[in-house]
């Protein structure tokens, strides 16, 4: 694909899938570990040290760049705990303090040094990293896809317990000072493409939007890189094409975009997904407290006689059409001139539902004390979520009752559907 672009654009383009790449899977574990304003404490922590490092060397080597602000970060870090640890500070106080005196820092030195190049670092400009950056950040991100997928499971574990990782043996302040490196060296490298402000975009977004799509975290950590990769691409393919927008804005604004359509969409938590998941389980509930009714009419009067729609419309709060819908569509009742019928399949299923809140109602007044009149709308509530493993466990832990605590007979798990 890049052997038709030209060659600034080729390297933009490879910078720009590098840094997505390890900028996601580094974003993966800043977000679980709830690190984001970390991230943008040490972006604005290493400023001071590019600008030492640029000024310091006029051939602008990268290594003697990135090593001072590796130090400066390293410095921001340190005060941060200290502060944590010697103060009463909360963590968002005392990352904004270092954050500030920082990032103020730095601003004077530009004042007071005015190094070359300094505004790659401040605003981003990926189209102006040279050779020997563009290999800083191959070397960078081969080293990270390497170290994270091989220690992932410690990672992981730290991340989330470090205190039962430290019991398990796994060399805790060692992964950290790992992490926080590696991090703080992709921090530095990612400032030359979108900026110093919007570096933390670049580490968060894509690994938030992943978070909408899957609940594994290995799979959160694909999922965020093939964003950060995507966006990236994306952001400098249309800087190309319009040559007065920034190159580093519109990758954040791509990652963002992405963002927006996990949101939206993302099968896990993704707000249409979740809005049709609820309207499902809506109609599910409602259809149950249709077969319910059946159920108990049948009981009362017989299975062979049929219940009016209107009658069935007045025991519900909901309009109960489409429900009615589903449950013929999927076999459990019959609709005749506007009567509708048990079928043998939505007999059984109701009975299943009557089991289980009559189980549940004996369970309350038996093991949590409650008074008989006191059970009826919380087994209401609860037997929609009652498998039939939970009721063959609440029947051996009641000793298989026949009775619930109004004297009414609990249909057994043999029952068919037939009215004894």
């Amino acid at each position: 694909m890049t052997g038709f672009l030209p060659t600034a654009l080729q390297s933009a383009v490879f910078a720009a899938l590098l840094l997505g790449l390890v900028c996601g899977l580094l974003g993966t574990f800043v977000v679980v570990r709830r690190m984001a304003l970390t991230g943008d404490m040490i972006s604005h922590a290493v400023l001071p040290g590019v600008v030492i490092g640029l000024a310091w060397n006029a051939s602008r080597n990268p290594l003697i760049v990135l090593g001072c602000a590796v130090v400066a970060g390293v410095i921001g870090s340190a005060v941060m705990h200290l502060l944590l640890r010697k103060t009463k500070l909360k963590p968002d106080v005392a990352l904004a303090l270092v954050l500030s005196v920082f990032f103020a820092l730095g601003i004077s030195l530009i004042s007071r040094l005015q190094p070359a190049g300094v505004q790659a670092f401040l605003y981003g400009q990926i189209a102006a990293i040279d050779q020997r950056d563009l290999m800083l950040l191959t070397v960078v991100t081969a080293l990270t896809l390497i170290l994270i997928p091989l220690g992932f499971r410690a990672l992981r574990l730290v991340s989330f317990d470090p205190a039962f990782a430290r019991v398990l043996g796994f060399p805790v302040k060692s992964i950290e000072v790992i992490f926080f490196a590696l991090l703080t060296v992709v921090i530095v490298i990612a400032m030359q493409a979108v900026g110093v402000i919007l570096v933390t975009a670049m580490l968060v977004t894509p690994a938030a939007a992943a978070r909408f799509c899957t609940k594994s975290l290995p799979k959160t950590a694909l999922i965020a890189c093939g964003f950060g990769a995507f966006g990236g691409w994306i952001g400098v393919l249309i800087s190309a094409s319009r040559t007065a927008l920034p190159t580093g804005p519109l990758m954040a604004l791509s990652v963002t975009g992405l963002f927006l359509g996990a949101a939206l969409f993302g099968p896990r938590g993704g707000w249409f997904p979740v809005a049709i998941r609820r309207r499902r389980q809506r109609l599910r509930i409602l259809g149950e407290d249709i077969l319910k009714h059946l159920w108990h009419h049948e009981e009362n009067r017989g299975i062979d006689q049929p219940v009016a729609e209107t009658l069935v419309q007045k025991s519900q709060t909901d309009p109960i059409q489409p429900a009615l819908s589903d449950l013929e569509k999927t076999g459990k009742i019959v609709r005749e001139h506007s009567e509708i019928r048990l079928t043998q399949t939505g007999r059984v299923l109701a009975t299943q539902l009557i089991r289980a809140h009559r189980l549940w109602e004996r369970y309350l007044t038996e093991q949590a004390d409650f008074k008989p009149d006191h059970v009826h709308d919380d087994a209401e509530r609860t037997e929609h979520w009652i498998d039939s493993e939970s009721r063959a466990q609440l029947e051996k832990k009641l000793g298989n009752p026949t009775l619930d605590p109004h004297g009414r007979p609990i249909p057994p798990s043999h029952r068919k559907g037939a009215m004894e």
